[in-house]
């Protein structure tokens, strides 16, 4: 029987320099099973509900924080990560954030993951077999000028601006808005610079939208300040 959900894992770096502690983020993905060739056009019905993502972490790694999603502690030295639901041909992404202590060169095993879910109108729990991905270690001194992967960094920072948004909310709602603005502009000029670089339109899409809250922000401080 086909599986409702087809995740990926991607890392954000091929390698680790072995030298000394570094971050690994991993990008994970899943997407709903597109629809079938019988299926009404723009047919979009949940696929898969109550998805949950259990990560078991070997000794040399570290968890740091996530992006995307609420994190609860597993059993034994693990995360699990509810991820609610998907609907058919629909992709959700979360980033995972690491940190590696020094090991020897070599490659080696970093995480188990698992998945599980429910069918829609079925009670018992569907689980896909334990993924296990490898990390490699290199003592190459050029590793550490080595960049993240473009796909990852492009996630991650959307992922972020939810994220930004509520910390700029709650700075305002404690009467700091030009730090809350300098946030929002911060991560609107980081965004806008991966579209310029990388000619990326949702990159693009996602900054302007960011700068627009700005603006309009800042017209309701003003008229409210002109209004007292």
């Amino acid at each position: 029987m086909m599986e409702s959900i087809h995740p990926t894992f991607t890392w954000g770096q091929d390698r680790i320099f072995a030298g000394g502690n570094r971050d690994a983020v991993l990008l994970v993905e899943w997407k709903g099973n597109m629809p079938s060739e019988h299926s009404r056009p723009m047919s979009h019905k949940v696929v898969a509900r109550d998805i949950e993502l259990q990560v078991w972490l070997e000794p040399h790694l570290t968890f740091k924080r996530c992006y995307g999603c609420e994190m609860e502690a597993g059993e034994g030295h693990s995360l699990l990560l509810k991820l609610g639901k998907i609907k058919t041909g629909q992709r959700k992404f979360i980033g995972l954030e690491f940190s590696t202590s020094s090991s020897v060169a070599g490659k080696y095993e970093a995480l188990s993951l698992q998945w599980k879910y429910k069918r829609p109108t079925v009670e018992r729990v569907r689980e896909l077999p334990v993924k296990v991905l490898e990390l490699e270690y290199a003592h190459h001194t050029r590793i550490l000028s080595d960049t993240c992967c473009f796909y990852v960094e492009k996630h991650l920072e959307l992922l972020k601006t939810s994220e930004t948004v509520e910390e700029a909310a709650a700075l305002r709602n404690k009467g700091q808005y030009s730090e809350a603005r300098e946030k929002l502009n911060r991560h609107a000029d980081k965004l806008l610079l991966l579209a310029v670089r990388s000619g990326d339109p949702l990159l693009l899409k996602e900054a302007e939208m960011l700068y627009k809250q700005i603006g309009f922000e800042l017209q309701l401080r003003s008229k409210a300040v002109g209004g007292i």
